[in-house]
């Protein structure tokens, strides 16, 4: 028999020209499964365009039907392998009952009716894809054996072009880890973002890449590297929204006032940084050669809508320490929520990265503003575009302060309510009137500004290392025992501690403070309070000559700024940076 070459004459014409579409053989997948070949054409069909790992776990998972006790017990461990470990080549979505269970118990240790009941439940959850997969060929009902039914429910009343979602009743109680492939595409903007953007030197002709300068070359360089970083972080950004956030309030794993406040405004910064995207897109239309930035970059980050980006990041990024915080808790407590982290990290969305890795990319993309602009300012020629470039790299400067100053706002705020938690003022009792005053002392109603370990020197002989706290209106020494953080009064003499007078307080108020230098170690300093008692002097040490400088300067600063404003307004300035003005779920008094 000769051979046909596609550019015979004849060759067109030796085709049957109809083509039976609604092959019988191919409607129902246990036909395809009786007849061997028909398998191996719809596998090789499934390879070649498809991930084909759900329709090999489906068809695996046909082989425990029929399997004995010893069988299925060795199959499991196999099955386990090749489809449920997280380092599974063909590793496919698990419910999270069954996540749960394996994250717990070895696969191998399982009873027979738990491994039967487990692969019937990842069976099922392979439905949506197969139907995905099989909608371009004539459609093919799947059956599927649910428990307690003795004949199979067919799947075959489900509309794909709507998209796949299982009818009601079908799974009951079964919850998959994630969204599936289906639901994250649903956002045509995923689709571009998961795809590595153009490089400008693949697409620019050559000869016009012949005629750029050198300074110029580097100015395109820059701006391209602008240009992929800011796609990799908005995709970055995406893969908190679709693959934790979403999935986390669908699974009801955590209820949407939470995600506000783990992830908050994350839709408005994402939004914010793909429309910049897009601006930058816009201007490489043109044989990937940017002219001019200088106005897009300045419509980004100055005026009104740089003040609106200052204020969405800064409260993203102020609360990024408090959320890492919280998700750690969350999944020590709860087994379920930390076997649905793990599992969303294995995704390859995530590029190998943890949680704890993504929460804080929108910091790390504001420290990388200016310096992107200001390299690309030192390439540009022309003076006004110079201008506004240097003009947009100096907003970015002043945002990134901005973001800085709310994080460190925030994070003192943390200490003072873990401080104020852990706090004992039972120390103070000796002392009446101390006790009466600061027994209900709340340390995360004031603002700190500057904190870390002394050594207070009581006297020659005692001497009390002390976790000094700075405060708008007080300088407060600790005292670390076990868990606790003690308030205690010490005596330079045993008469004083008998009699409850002359005691030395651990809280100083600044309002009547001075400095006075050590004479004898440069590493100390005196903090003279005068009271209506007389005078106490207390000598703190530092750990260098440099710590001891910045005490003594910052509390000059705070010193200086009460005698000008007065303690009203240090009260209570904790609260406006996590309320804003509002009832935050977790202000400083929850």
């Amino acid at each position: 028999m000769s051979i046909i070459g596609a550019e015979d004459e004849d060759f067109e014409n030796d085709l049957d020209p109809t083509v039976d579409d609604h092959s019988s053989h191919f409607t129902s997948i246990e036909l395809v499964k009786s007849r061997p070949t028909h398998l191996l054409v719809f596998l090789q069909h499934v390879i070649l365009q498809f991930d084909c790992s759900s329709l090999l776990c489906y068809l695996h998972a046909d082989l425990f039907k029929n399997l004995s006790t010893k069988e299925t017990k060795k199959q499991f461990v196999e099955f386990y392998n090749s489809f449920l470990d997280k380092s599974a080549i063909l590793r496919v979505q698990i419910p999270h009952n069954v996540s749960f269970e394996l994250d717990r118990t070895r696969p191998d240790l399982l009873s027979e009716e738990q491994q039967r009941k487990f692969v019937q439940d990842v069976q099922l959850a392979q439905a949506p894809e197969i139907i995905l997969i099989l909608s371009p060929i004539p459609f093919i009902p799947i059956p599927l054996y649910l428990p307690h039914s003795s004949s199979p429910v067919l799947l075959s009343s489900i509309s794909v072009d709507e998209g796949v979602l299982l009818p009601e009743g079908v799974l009951p109680g079964l919850s998959l880890s994630g969204p599936t492939p289906q639901q994250e595409e649903q956002d045509p903007r995923l689709l571009e973002l998961e795809q590595d953007p153009p490089n400008w030197r693949e697409h620019t002709p050559p000869d016009t890449l012949k005629d750029l300068s050198k300074k110029e070359t580097k100015r395109q360089e820059v701006i391209n590297e602008l240009f992929a970083t800011e796609h990799a972080h908005v995709r970055m950004l995406s893969v908190l929204q679709t693959v934790f956030w979403k999935p986390l309030e669908r699974e009801e794993l955590m209820t949407a006032t939470e995600l506000a406040t783990i992830f908050p405004s994350l839709d408005e910064i994402i939004d914010m940084h793909y429309a910049f995207y897009e601006h930058l897109k816009k201007l490489r239309q043109h044989n990937f050669i940017v002219k001019a930035i200088g106005t897009t970059l300045l419509n980004r980050f100055g005026g009104t809508e740089g003040e609106w980006f200052q204020k969405l990041t800064s409260r993203f990024c102020s609360h990024q320490t408090w959320a890492l915080e919280q998700l750690k808790m969350r999944q020590k407590k709860d087994p379920r929520f930390n076997s649905f982290i793990l599992e969303a990290e294995s995704r390859p969305q995530c590029r190998r990265l943890q949680l704890k890795d993504i929460i804080p990319t929108e910091m790390q993309r504001l420290t990388k503003y200016p310096l992107l602009l200001e390299n690309i300012a030192k390439c540009t020629e022309d003076t006004l575009e110079k201008e506004s470039i240097q003009q947009s790299a100096e907003c970015c400067r002043k945002i990134l302060n901005h973001v800085n100053e709310e994080v460190k706002q925030m994070e003192n705020l943390l200490t003072l309510k873990d401080y104020q938690r852990r706090l004992d003022t039972s120390g103070l009792k000796p002392s009446n009137e101390l006790y009466l005053e600061y027994k209900y002392l709340d340390l995360a109603q004031r603002r700190m500004i500057y904190e870390g370990p002394l050594t207070w020197r009581v006297t020659k002989e005692k001497t009390l290392e002390v976790q000094c706290v700075l405060l708008g209106d007080l300088l407060v020494l600790l005292q670390k025992q076990d868990d606790k953080m003690v308030l205690k009064c010490q005596s330079k003499s045993n008469i004083a501690v008998q009699e409850g007078k002359q005691m030395l307080s651990p809280i100083i108020k600044l309002d009547s403070a001075f400095l006075r230098e050590v004479a004898t170690d440069r590493k100390a300093f005196y903090v003279i309070f005068t009271w209506d008692s007389g005078a106490q002097i207390y000598e703190l040490v530092a750990q260098s000559v440099g710590e001891r400088k910045n005490w003594t300067d910052v509390i000059k600063m705070a010193v200086d700024e009460l005698k000008k404003t007065g303690p009203p307004s240090d009260l209570k300035r904790g609260n406006s940076i996590l309320t804003g003005g509002g009832g935050n779920p977790y202000s400083p008094t929850t």
